[in-house]
């Protein structure tokens, strides 16, 4: 399946990216998408209505199977068990992930559900997290400043509605990197960084080719993935981009790297979280950099290691397992 990854690079030379130099860093882009907002809708889902009785916070994915929605949680299995944590598994039939529960609740009516796909078809939109909090559904994601007027149209238009759909903030200067430090300090997480092949055959990797620039991906649906192009000078070849600022220098587009679109295909259906996902180019690989509650990070090494694993080369190489901490982000190969 993979072979024909593996040969367009095999008489190419082999790059170990973290002995280059790159000139961006994260931390030099962190504050162009840096408008946070978060909202709340109701449900019916036990989860929610389990969430609201007993007062607790917790991360979900929200899944959508056919005309069935779900609400998906992930839980680290704790020594020092809790009434929480030692009732929810058994009240849902949680599943035994090993270092974890996973549960798995229907949501049984949605009919404000439809405000997520609406909030990431705003471009520069970063859905940054999903969670359950007291009962509710809560929504917390990133935006460029120029989109302040499309975001506060769409609040309004909600808060004139009526309906259950409730602004908790809006909060101008609040980057990805202090998102992730305020996770850290909820749910430990874990940094990895593997690099594949660099096909150049789709707008993001051919914009990272030729441009010293970092991609940050979307979680928005679709066949493609789609992401965000910080770049440190103009683009002058935009096709396929949309521009979010010419100032910043920052484009939308979208990708299709099939060792990628592997990944996130068997990720998503191990219901794995990635709270964060950057790329970049160096030489022949593409470096793909995922944050992941650390209590899930075994699986993942297992799925990306799996891929392409009957190949005579593997297409995928580890360059960094480690846990998140503030001053990962000072360095170049983030």
């Amino acid at each position: 399946m993979f072979t024909k990854w593996l040969k367009k690079t095999s008489v190419q030379k082999s790059l170990y990216y973290v002995s280059v130099k790159l000139s961006m860093r994260w931390m030099d882009v962190d504050d162009v998408v840096a408008t946070q907002c978060v909202v709340s809708i109701s449900g019916d889902s036990p989860l929610l209505e389990y969430s609201g009785r007993h007062g607790i916070y917790a991360p979900i994915i929200a899944r959508k199977v056919g005309d069935s929605m779900f609400l998906i949680l992930s839980m680290k299995k704790t020594g020092n068990a809790d009434r929480f944590t030692t009732l929810l598994p058994l009240t849902f039939q949680a599943e035994d992930k090993g270092d974890s529960w996973l549960i798995n609740s229907p949501l049984k009516s949605f009919p404000e559900f439809s405000i997520v796909d609406e909030i990431v078809k705003i471009p520069s939109v970063i859905m940054q997290h999903l969670y359950l909090k007291n009962g509710r559904l809560v929504l917390d994601f990133r935006f460029h400043a120029s989109r302040l007027n499309e975001v506060s149209d769409f609040i309004m238009d909600h808060l004139a509605d009526g309906g259950e759909f409730v602004l908790e903030s809006l909060v101008p200067r609040s980057s990805a990197i202090s998102f992730l430090m305020r996770m850290n300090s909820m749910v430990p997480i874990t940094l990895i960084s593997f690099s594949i092949p660099a096909l150049n055959e789709d707008p993001i990797e051919r914009c990272l080719s030729s441009n010293d620039s970092i991609a940050e991906v979307e979680k928005k649906p679709g066949p493609n993935y789609r992401a965000l192009i910080y770049s440190k000078s103009p683009i002058t070849e935009k096709d396929d981009l949309i521009t979010i600022s010419e100032e910043d220098n920052l484009y939308e587009t979208w990708g299709n790297n099939p060792i990628l679109q592997e990944i996130r295909k068997v990720t998503n259906a191990n219901s794995i979280f990635r709270l964060a996902h950057f790329l970049r180019v160096n030489g022949d690989r593409l470096i793909v950099s995922v944050f992941i509650p650390a209590h899930q990070a075994k699986d993942f090494i297992r799925i990306i290691a799996g891929i392409g694993h009957n190949e005579d080369k593997h297409p995928v190489r580890l360059h960094s397992f480690q846990a998140c901490r503030a001053d990962l982000f000072n360095v170049y190969d983030i």
